[in-house]
């Protein structure tokens, strides 16, 4: 029964620090988008990632940074029905 609190205590928390995780009414498409633009600003906001990707490009990091900061804002692509 411990265990279950433990859980559902650490759940909470998790919900605290990753917004992007949503709550029970977060729709699929919520969550891609959320997932999609965490994923693009971790590779902006990396120098690292960053370095990585301009060179598999073959573009300029502070170019690609700006490329990906537009990514963000825009809307997905309608996602296919499953």
């Amino acid at each position: 029964m411990a265990d279950k609190v433990r859980e559902n205590q650490q759940y909470l928390r998790q919900k605290e620090i990753y917004a992007g995780i949503g709550n029970p009414d977060t729709t699929r498409e919520e969550f891609i988008t959320n997932i999609h633009r965490d994923t693009l600003a971790s590779l902006a906001m990396h120098e690292n990632l960053l370095m990585y990707n301009s060179v598999a490009t073959n573009t300029h990091p502070s170019i690609l940074r700006q490329e990906l900061i537009k990514k963000m804002v825009l809307p997905l692509k309608k996602l296919p029905e499953l």
